[in-house]
């Protein structure tokens, strides 16, 4: 995670609005699934993730319910 907070401080002023909302959403579910680490926050909103297998289902069910992100 330690890596994801250095290349997210380098360019968080460049984070848009989308970004930010996923940025926060992610942040959130990280409680149910502390392993989680954020690959890539795109542009048009939505992120992507890795994370050991015992946790995606939790990390993305928390996702589509607490924050309105679908499956993709």
């Amino acid at each position: 995670m330690t890596g994801a907070i250095w290349l997210l401080a380098g360019c968080a002023p460049n984070l848009n609005p989308s970004q930010w909302r996923a940025w926060d959403a992610f942040q959130d579910c990280r409680s149910l699934a502390p392993s989680a680490t954020i690959t890539q926050l795109p542009a048009q909103g939505g992120v992507r993730f890795t994370s050991p297998d015992d946790e995606r289902d939790i990390m993305t069910r928390c996702l589509n319910e607490r924050h309105g992100y679908g499956l993709r």
